[in-house]
């Protein structure tokens, strides 16, 4: 194993990245050609840490003779102890710096889906399924009546519950590592340990749930993924004054107090639909449980089920409900049709709307999708444990009135959820889409089995309360396929180094309906992955005659990289930027493509779709955050704001106080230079205004950039790389609307300007008219107080695309700054993919 030594100082901004400091080594463990390598560092407190580097930080040291090394972090005198290094010489030419941006990629998304994937199934799917089948096993046997066998029974339980326990906290301590590396020892352990399960009745499901689990971790062996750890959720910080205030309080004061708190909060109008959602699944519940009760009593002695048979079925009922209302969630169309009517006017029944949105979260589809899919999991276990106790007790009587279909089909279900909620995991689906897509279209066959889950082959009560969510969600996928189907003409493609492609379309992809700022669409590339949709938001206003998506080149065998390969290959050699044409009917060439060279449309969409973003015309003050990528919609909002809405709005203008920021990595700014443009172009715009007069008086807009990890050591050359290419026509992308306009007044600086600073950020603040550049990560306390301050008596209303992290702050920054006495809330809206 080769030593890499550090050359610069780098600042992990991933919790699967590695932060050395100048002189720290690295154990290499596994190169990329994503250049982000694998490897192992020791940090001050004696732990390894494991994680990815950039390699355009360090150089080759040496080679790594003996295995009982250590390296340190911040101390190199103690890093070479009990190591043997043969020093190599390093030429100039491979001394490359941390600014070569166009020689780096992205690293590959996909490098432990798999092995994250199966140590999800046995965290919770195989740890979950020892525990409790072992348990039931050990219950079964001890009700075992016909020829004493089930001593085997309760010994087998009792060992898979032993080792369902061992599992789950190996699992859970090391997270997923491998025994080994060099041999799937973990997978081979499950795998026996299923064979063990198969010898008894009770422990079959279990047994699937190992197999399962052992057959993708042996996939993730075969395609060589290393072992990094998930990334651990962070810990949200309590307030402290909270604590201390309600210290001496009674208890109604408290009560008071917390009721208060979450108003400000902005929860307490969902914390009330919560409670009646939750009492009326109780009350469903016990209605059933009831019912079945008094059926069970009604039967005679030899024909009748246990008393766990009624919970079973009240269970089930908990299932039917909300695995039926699943779907709602998903209805997009739907959704965007509320949504649209809620924020584009001040009407009354717009106003109605929003306030039924306060209440009932369908605003935040993925957050309710996840609650229905949380409850219905929960009655799925009890149901199952419900039902198999009634069968140890009952199992004459359980089969004569049931058959066997219910208990077959019921295993079938139980591996199907473990596929899908297993696949939805933040650290499996955000890496590799692929298996969270593949995975959750098993509903279609989960629903289809749960139809027929019932005695006969049929469920009498599942299909009542789908039949409604079914036909919306009928409705829904044909409005999508209609969508599909509409022609999309691309009208240029341009690629910004080193991952970074734009795709400009004309409007006509949306029929008459148009979208609305920073909403999103679902993209399908038929020549790459026919069945495969990604979504992705909107990064120009709705006001434009043609409309875009930036899309962040996700790495080596990604679905992006194949979308950004075969529309380059349609451009001559060496272009980054390419405009396409078609003949039309006359004959003659027009702008715009829909069809490849194959025949196949080149892209396919589905949308637009209801963004956070639509809420900024609710608000007089608006403050529109985005991280990475995620400065999409904020682009958007900005354009539309100073080139439509102030510009020609009439009357009171909602948001008249506009606060952007963006926050993102140094190592990416090369490739958001359209930004600076698009940037500059906006206060260009906003100073012609000024001095015209036009309609300003009464109007704020800041925008501040956030740029992190910055290197202490930013070499001129490298700078000079970047802007090698300044002069070509395409190098800050397509023109944005202010270039179509007549300015008379601009900005005392320019495009060119800004980049530079922002490639070479000098100072811990700098400021260029109402842009602001801020080297470091944002401190959003005296943000909000200073927003609060400016703007008293007013709701703020947060729109933020980016890091979950991050909207996690925003929403901690929300409730604190949020006040009942100043009558002033701040209300969060996140983007929900």
């Amino acid at each position: 194993m080769a030593i890499y030594k550090a050359q610069w100082d780098f600042a992990a901004n991933d919790p699967d990245q590695l932060s050395f400091k100048e002189g720290d080594r690295i154990k290499l463990l596994k190169k990329d050609p994503s250049g982000w390598y694998l490897g192992e560092i020791r940090l001050p407190s004696g732990n390894v840490k494991h994680g990815v580097f950039p390699a355009n930080y360090c150089n080759p040291v040496g080679s790594l003779l003996r295995q009982d090394s250590t390296f340190s972090v911040g101390s190199y005198d103690q890093s070479t102890q009990g190591l043997l290094i043969v020093d190599s010489k390093v030429s100039d030419g491979e001394k490359q710096h941390v600014l070569n941006i166009k020689k780096r990629n992205q690293k590959d998304a996909s490098r432990t889906v798999f092995r994250v994937y199966a140590h999800k199934q046995m965290l919770y799917g195989g740890f979950v399924a020892l525990v409790i089948f072992g348990l039931l096993a050990v219950h079964f046997g001890a009700e075992e009546k016909v020829d004493g066998s089930g001593i085997m029974d309760v010994g087998l339980g009792m060992l898979a519950t032993l080792v369902g326990v061992i599992l789950g906290v190996y699992e859970y301590l090391f997270e997923g590592e491998p025994i080994i590396e060099m041999f799937p020892l973990r997978a081979l352990l499950w795998l026996v340990m299923s064979g063990i399960c198969f010898v008894s009745f009770p422990l079959w499901t279990a047994g699937l749930f190992l197999l399962i689990a052992a057959f993708i971790d042996v996939i993730g062996f075969l395609k060589d993924e290393p072992f990094i750890p998930s990334k651990k959720k962070r810990k949200t910080r309590r307030d402290k004054e909270l604590a201390e205030e309600n210290a001496n309080l009674t208890c109604c004061d408290k009560v008071t107090s917390y009721i208060v708190h979450k108003h400000e909060e902005n929860k307490l109008q969902r914390m009330i639909f919560c409670a009646l959602y939750a009492s009326g699944n109780v009350a469903l519940a016990i209605y059933t449980a009831v019912i079945w009760t008094d059926i069970v009593n009604s039967q005679d002695e030899d024909d009748r089920l246990s008393p766990w048979a009624p919970w079973a079925k009240a269970f089930g009922a908990i299932i039917d409900v909300n695995s039926s209302l699943l779907l709602i969630p998903v209805c997009r169309t739907i959704i965007r049709f509320i949504y649209n009517r809620a924020t584009s006017q001040e009407t009354c029944s717009a106003k109605a709307i929003r306030i039924f949105f306060d209440f009932v979260p369908l605003d935040k589809a993925l957050l309710l999708h996840k609650t229905l899919a949380k409850i219905s999991l929960f009655g799925v276990i009890f149901h199952t444990v419900a039902h198999f106790i009634n069968y140890n007790i009952r199992p004459d009587q359980t089969v004569a009135l049931f058959g066997l279909w219910p208990f077959y089909s019921g295993v079938i279900l139980l591996v199907m959820c473990q596929l899908i909620y297993m696949g939805a995991f933040e650290d499996v689906k955000r890496p590799t889409f692929e298996i969270f897509w593949y995975s959750h279209h098993l509903f279609i066959f989960y629903f289809a089995i749960t139809l027929t889950h019932g005695a006969g082959g049929f469920n009498p009560n599942f299909w009542f309360y789908f039949i409604i969510p079914g036909i919306l969600y009928i409705i829904e996928r044909i409005c999508r396929y209609i969508r599909s189907k509409r022609d999309v003409s691309i009208v240029s493609v341009m690629v910004m180094e080193p991952n970074l492609l734009a795709i400009e379309m004309e409007k006509s992809a949306f029929g008459t309906d148009g979208y609305r700022e920073g909403q999103y669409v679902f993209v399908n590339c038929p020549s790459v992955k026919p069945f495969e949709w990604h979504p992705f938001t909107i990064s120009s206003p709705p006001q434009k005659d043609t409309w875009t998506l930036h899309i962040q080149v996700q790495g080596p065998g990604s679905w992006t990289e194949g979308v950004r390969d075969y529309l380059m290959s349609l451009a001559p050699s060496g272009k980054f930027y390419h405009e396409l044409m078609h003949r039309n009917n006359l004959g003659k060439v027009v702008k715009g493509r829909v069809l490849g060279p194959n025949g196949l449309k080149m892209l396919l969409i589905d949308g637009p779709h209801s963004a956070p973003t639509q809420h900024m015309t609710e608000y007089e003050v608006a403050m529109i955050a985005g991280a990475g990528i995620g400065l999409t919609p904020v682009i958007a909002c900005a354009e539309s704001i100073v080139y439509h809405r102030w510009k020609f709005g009439l009357g009171k203008i909602f948001p008249a106080h506009c606060h952007f920021f963006w926050v993102v990595s140094y190592r990416d700014v090369e490739a958001y230079r359209w930004f600076a443009a698009k940037v500059c172009d906006c206060q260009n715009a906003l100073t012609d205004m000024r001095k015209k007069g036009d309609g300003m008086k009464g109007k704020s807009w800041k925008f501040n950039i956030y740029i992190t990890s910055v290197p202490k050591v930013i070499k001129t050359d490298d700078v000079k790389n970047a802007l090698s290419g300044i002069k070509r026509k395409d190098f800050w992308g397509r023109r944005s609307v202010a270039d179509m306009k007549v300015i008379q007044e601009k900005a005392t600086f320019g495009r060119e300007q800004l980049y530079k600073y922002m490639l070479n950020p000098k100072e811990k603040k700098k400021q260029f008219g109402d842009i602001t550049v801020i080297k470091g990560r944002p401190d959003w306390s005296p943000l909000f107080e200073r927003v609060a301050h400016l703007h008293p008596n007013k709701n703020v209303g947060v729109m933020f695309c980016g890091n979950r992290y991050i909207g996690k702050d925003l929403k901690q920054m929300c409730g604190r700054y949020s006040s009942v006495e100043h009558k002033q809330f701040f209300k969060l809206h996140k983007e929900n993919f």
